[in-house]
């Protein structure tokens, strides 16, 4: 091939990045420049609950609790593990419309392939969650939020990684069904329940070990945008990445695909 899998992937996908990366800068800049005004309007006093807080939604009337509960806790939350899952479903069901054959017809192995195309998704992970941090500081810039530039950053990062290890799972669930529809469903089956353990797991001190269960914990559960960088979560999110990633990498190199 001219071009290795890595660069072709990312060169096929370039469109698709700059939509989503268009839509992860414009969320923060629907809801951060208001902030300072709703504050001062009184709209953001919210009576709270357990539920609420259960779901990272608490504190609406502080920058951090703001930040979190429109951000990191719900749109940008939502929109990077749609691209996640999306992306990285894209890059190992590709046999229903022959592109995968197509690859694999290529002197290059199954576990190279899948490597590269999972570099191309970290890439890319990495690309809109830059972006996404970018719009988030000149977001709070405009609302006046005083918030640490590190903290956000820390937000940013867990998120980021949460992203890339509900896209490696993705992968591991598309090398072993190698369909796109039957992957998509899973993949989200799975980042809803890891959702669901650590929001419902706060709810009560006897659920709390549920939550310890969940990589959303990891990305978030620390409160990075009021205490920064938590060193042993992000790597406990990187371990999961990489768990993942070896394990998809030994189902498609096993998986039959009539190559």
């Amino acid at each position: 091939m001219t071009r290795s899998i890595f660069t072709q992937t990312l060169t096929e996908q370039r469109r698709g990045l700059i939509g989503w990366s268009v839509g992860l800068a414009i969320v923060p800049m629907l809801y951060l420049p208001s902030y300072q005004s709703l504050k001062e309007q009184g709209s953001l006093d919210i009576q709270q609950n357990k539920m609420y807080e259960a779901m990272g939604l608490s504190d609406f009337a502080s920058a951090t609790g703001y930040l979190n509960a429109t951000v990191f806790s719900l749109m940008g939350l939502i929109l990077l593990l749609i691209f996640a899952v999306t992306f990285a479903a894209r890059s190992v069901t590709q046999e229903e419309n022959g592109m995968l054959d197509l690859l694999l017809a290529q002197p290059i192995n199954r576990i190279s392939l899948l490597a590269q195309r999972f570099a191309a998704l970290a890439v890319q992970t990495a690309i809109v969650t830059t972006i996404l941090l970018l719009s988030v500081m000149a977001g709070a810039s405009q609302g006046k939020m005083d918030i640490p530039a590190g903290n956000i950053a820390a937000a940013s990062v867990g998120l980021g990684l949460l992203a890339l290890v509900v896209g490696a799972i993705t992968l591991l669930v598309g090398a072993v069904t190698g369909k796109r529809a039957l992957t998509l469903g899973l993949a989200s089956l799975v980042a809803v329940g890891g959702y669901l353990a650590n929001n419902l797991g706060g709810m009560s001190e006897s659920t709390e070990w549920l939550r310890k269960l969940s990589p959303f914990y990891y990305a978030n559960g620390d409160s990075p945008l009021v205490n920064g960088f938590n060193i042993l979560h992000l790597t406990v999110l990187v371990v999961l990445a990489a768990a993942a990633l070896a394990a998809a990498l030994g189902a498609f190199d096993r998986r039959d695909l009539a190559v």
